[in-house]
């Protein structure tokens, strides 16, 4: 099912549902698609006004990147629910001679290495998704100021909700020290971006002068 296609009351019906899927891999990255969207609006009511004409062009680009990168959210929403269908389907394969076990193993490892990078890269999407939204504060219509900072809210959740599919997924200890690694990784993107959320909810604070 695409679920990005189905009206949004299904798909949230769906997530309630008990069901393994949708779950809180997709769930974040809808944040991360909310939070780019309204980040985008931001972008357009700073586009098309002599008020902001001096910055219009990198407004532009920004818009341009908010819009590739809601759609990637989209994307890694549809990808982390056929993730996790992979390794239900693995689950389920066949286990009672030691070629079906080491084959049900395989599928296994192959299925799970799917359902942490997705999530990886929900992070790594959200970060990137900060960093923009950072750069448009700067420059944004004032009155979108909090549309600007919910943007960053929703980013950094998403960032948050990700990572910890991650950490779910890796922690066990491994011999090569891979799932430390990862865990370390997205510890440190998601460090950054709740630093990046605060400069901006502290930028709009300021324009607000609240």
């Amino acid at each position: 099912m695409d679920h990005l296609g189905q009206p949004l009351a299904e798909f949230l019906d769906a997530l309630a549902a008990r069901t393994p899927t949708p779950g809180g891999g997709s769930a974040s990255a809808l944040g991360g698609a909310l939070g780019t969207a309204l980040a985008g609006m931001a972008a357009a009511y700073t586009t098309g006004g002599e008020k902001f004409k001096a910055v219009e062009p990198r407004v532009a680009r920004l818009g341009e990147r908010l819009t590739a990168l809601r759609q990637r959210f989209g994307e890694l929403m549809q990808k982390d629910i056929e993730a996790y269908g992979e390794y239900a389907a693995a689950l389920a394969l066949p286990k009672s001679t030691p070629a079906e076990k080491q084959a049900r193993s395989g599928a296994l490892a192959a299925a799970r290495e799917a359902a942490t990078v997705v999530p990886e890269r929900i992070v790594g999407a959200a970060a990137e998704g900060l960093q923009v939204v950072e750069e448009l504060c700067a420059v944004a219509n004032p009155k979108l100021a909090g549309d600007v900072a919910v943007a960053a809210y929703f980013l950094e959740a998403a960032a948050r909700g990700a990572a910890m599919q991650v950490l779910c997924n890796c922690t066990a200890a491994d011999t090569e020290g891979v799932n430390a690694r990862r865990r370390a990784a997205v510890a440190e993107q998601v460090q950054q971006c709740q630093a990046a959320r605060e400069r901006i909810h502290a930028a709009v604070m300021k324009l607000l002068k609240l």
